[in-house]
């Protein structure tokens, strides 16, 4: 087995190399993969088209066709908001794509009755990082989300497993009208 020598080894490699070598090298990656390709265009040439590619993918992976026969892949959901993250820095555009996931799990559970104690955890844990982020938003994002979790938890409160009460619970810090209001105050003048 051959030991990784780390990105210690590989970043000064990289500052021997000359511009148009650093050039090469990343056109060559752009080829190696469509994620390659995917990330260096957010990177360096964010476009809001690509949100909606990964919403679109992530909502696949969690909610595939169920005449496809594609299994749900929510840690494939999961890997995708890190790629896009990771990406773009785009965090509202994460926190929204945390939400699609959600929502899309939640649709599948009511339209299909797909359940499982495993997959609901995953949606929770999913639910708990949005809650966690949701201080961290610009303003302007901020109404959208608080009507999201709502829909969200007036859509889930039939399911059971728990899940219905675990999505109240864990969206209450954000949609409770106490915390709207402190929210708006503080983004008001004197």
């Amino acid at each position: 087995m051959t030991r990784d020598p780390g990105w210690g080894a590989v970043k000064a490699k990289l500052k021997g190399l000359s511009a148009s070598e650093l050039v090469t090298l990343i056109r060559d990656l752009y080829q190696a993969s469509p994620e390659n390709r995917q990330f260096l265009r957010g990177r360096l040439l964010p476009d809001a088209a690509d949100l909606e590619e990964y919403r679109s993918r992530v909502i696949d992976a969690v909610f595939p066709d169920p005449f496809s026969r594609k299994p749900v892949r929510v840690g494939e959901a999961q890997r995708l908001i890190r790629h896009y993250r990771l990406a773009t820095g785009d965090e509202p555009g994460a926190v929204d794509l945390m939400l699609a996931l959600v929502e899309a799990g939640t649709g599948q559970s009511l339209d299909l009755g797909y359940a499982n104690e495993g997959y609901f955890a995953s949606l929770e844990r999913v639910l708990e990082t949005v809650v966690e982020a949701f201080s961290s938003l610009p303003e302007a994002p901020r109404p959208s989300v608080v009507q999201r979790l709502r829909q969200l938890a007036v859509r889930a409160e039939p399911i059971g497993w728990g899940y219905g009460n675990a999505v109240r619970q864990i969206t209450a810090p954000v949609t409770s009208p106490r915390v709207e209001r402190t929210s708006s105050r503080r983004g008001s003048g004197p």
